[in-house]
């Protein structure tokens, strides 16, 4: 017990002396802002709560709620301004001081060991160059290759997400880490013009993650803290020298005229240590995006009516929204002063009120915004809108709200705890075929199995409230005009249910087709009547949309051919097989795609709907 005491004992000397020295030497400061006594003990109260307890958001929550919305504290060996106020925090990036505001966050040490001391791309002291650097990243924005390239990419990702369910039979994904593959695939592809294959661009991206762990450490502590953590000291320069390898490795293997934006890279004279911070700062950056899109997933997984009105815009404006929205909801922007019920997910309010757009800036506003938005929210706004049109997403604990997720937010913004989320595809199965097949069985299996919306066999719930069984059906079948009836009115509440779940995963034993079929069979020449109805056309129009919905025709089984109290059945296997010969001529007459099951046994029936619902595009 005496060697670790005498090692406590001399880290918290060492640690008291080199901040009662700080403090001392500042003792005398002016104090211009509300908040804190500049004193030795409020000093090292701050300090305490910085580097042990609070992230940056939180030690601002905390003073701004003791002091008021702009607070002046000593920071890490500064007097530093700290704020909640929407509104200067919108002077401060396009006010007539913001060109005062061009400094790197962060002490000259740190920034040296990270390798960007007056070398970044923005907040680098040199006004010009930042200007020069920004000129240099239109060349990322060109619309129409990042667009095209990101649907590619995404596609790709959605395709791995399908192969992986089929594979471990598991409905659930690291959304985070597919997101981040994405982005990081569309910025090799787009601004340096090349593509890694799923290994080398997960250990890019994991030296990206210990790249900001780094910047962290080395910007939000100060250097005498730096040996009193040894093992995180060398283990982050060895991150930094980490991803610096990578960022040579691939400029080793890059053709300078592949692409506009390395065209204009080395056009402009820059230094190979401007070239390397600039790339690094390419890279990295996939890493904000990715995080944004995954808080956006989340808030979208609470709010199903949001997804739907997403679904069906005609337009960018309300995605849009969302976006901005999901990037409002930090700590700075939760204040009722400035934002209308805050907490609560609301897109609307930016485009009712322009107001907040130029409130809500998370990338920044005028001359030193983030160079790379555009690029950004073009990626985001495709990435989101594929991966809903393909995939409904829920999270495995509901119970606890998105907005109270606990996030790191020091340097870049993090999950402390990363949710994998269950997901279904934004499909509908259908099953039909002659009566007593196993539709139902089926169906039933699968709801168990994949928790989709079960839409009941429409025409048991007619024959329930007409009051009619297997005896009045055989009446009325021998009454074409009745029996026309019956399957007109199927049509049209088989309409309305499929209407009601336009945007969920459902599993239907019935559609209109069963009743065209049986109209075929039974109504003579009038079932084409059926043809001029609205919703039989509707319906028919859905079910050629094979990325929506997947047919499957159960061919008969004589295991099933047994009476089940409710309809009548065939006769004879041959009438039974007569039905399902109706059914295939139907589905080839009105150009729509269809599965075959012929097999009895429930799990390979599993399987064969399982497969078709998750193939994939080689």
């Amino acid at each position: 017990m005496f060697f670790p005491t005498n090692v406590l004992i001399t880290i918290i000397f060492t640690i008291l002396s080199v901040f009662l020295y700080d403090v001392c030497a500042q003792s005398q400061l002016h104090q211009p802002f509300r908040g804190p006594p500049l004193n030795i003990l409020t000093r090292l109260i701050i300090f305490i709560q910085l580097h042990f307890f609070l992230t940056v958001p939180e030690f601002t929550e905390f003073w701004c709620r003791l002091y008021g919305d702009t607070v002046g504290v000593w920071m890490n060996g500064e007097y530093t301004i700290i704020t909640c106020d929407a509104e200067l925090v919108q002077q401060i990036l396009d006010g007539i001081n913001s060109k005062n505001f061009i400094m790197c966050m962060g002490n000259d040490h740190g920034l040296k060991e990270l390798g960007m001391y007056q070398n970044v791309i923005v907040w680098n002291n040199d006004v010009s160059k930042w200007t020069l650097q920004k000129h240099i990243f239109q060349a990322l924005n060109a619309h129409h290759k990042a667009s095209m390239t990101t649907i590619e990419k995404t596609r790709q990702e959605i395709n791995r997400i399908k192969i992986s369910v089929l594979k471990n039979n598991v409905l659930t994904v690291d959304i985070l880490n597919v997101i981040r593959h994405i982005t990081l695939a569309i910025i090799l592809e787009v601004s340096l013009g090349i593509q890694l294959d799923s290994n080398k661009s997960q250990y890019l991206i994991d030296c990206i993650l210990d790249y900001f762990k780094a910047w962290k450490f080395f910007l939000m502590k100060p250097r005498f803290m730096w040996p009193l953590f040894p093992l995180q000291f060398f283990h982050h320069r060895k991150s930094i020298l980490k991803f610096r390898e990578e960022i040579q490795s691939i400029i080793s293997i890059l053709d300078p005229q592949s692409t506009i934006f390395l065209r204009q890279l080395h056009k402009n004279n820059l230094t190979d240590e401007e070239i390397q911070s600039i790339l690094e700062m390419v890279l990295a950056s996939t890493d904000s995006v990715s995080v944004s899109l995954y808080y956006t997933i989340l808030f979208l997984t609470e709010n199903k009516k949001i997804v739907n009105q997403l679904m069906d815009s005609s337009d960018d404006s309300f995605l849009d929204a969302v976006l901005q929205e999901s990037m409002r909801i930090a700590l700075l922007n939760r204040c009722q002063k400035w934002f209308e019920i805050p907490l609560k997910f609301d897109p609307q309010r930016f485009i009712q009120n322009e107001s907040s757009i130029s409130l809500s800036v998370p990338m920044g506003h005028g001359p030193i915004s983030c160079v790379g938005q555009h690029i950004a929210m073009v990626e985001m706004k495709t990435i989101l809108f594929e991966f809903f049109k393909e995939f409904i997403f829920t999270r495995m604990d509901e119970t606890r709200p998105i907005i109270d997720t606990k996030t790191r937010w020091d340097i870049v913004q993090r999950p402390i705890i990363k949710e994998v989320l269950n997901l279904l595809p934004r499909k509908k199965i259908v099953f039909i075929g002659a009566q007593s097949v196993g539709k139902t069985t089926l169906a039933n299996f699968i709801k168990s199995h994949m928790n989709g919306i079960m839409i009941s066999e429409t025409a048991r719930i007619i024959m329930k409230e007409l009051n009619l069984n297997t005896n009045t059906m055989k009446i009325l079948r021998n009454d074409p005009d009745k029996t026309f009836e019956f399957q007109a009115t199927s049509i049209k509440v088989q309409c309305e249910k499929e209407d009601e779940i336009e945007h969920e995963f459902a599993i239907l034993d019935r559609c209109a087709l069963d009743s065209i079929v049986y109209a075929q069979k039974f109504c003579k020449k009038r079932w084409r009547e059926l043809l001029d109805m609205k919703e039989t056309n509707k319906c028919i129009e859905r079910y050629r949309q094979k990325d929506r919905y997947i047919i499957f025709l159960i061919e008969p089984q004589k295991e099933c051919l047994e009476a089940d109290g409710t309809r009548s059945i065939p006769t004879n296997y041959e009438e039974w097989i007569s039905f399902s010969d109706s059914f295939k001529m139907a589905l080839k007459e009105f150009n729509i795609e269809f599965n075959i099951i012929n097999v009895l046994d429930i799990n390979q029936r599993y399987s064969i709907v399982k497969n078709a619902l998750f193939a994939h595009n080689i």
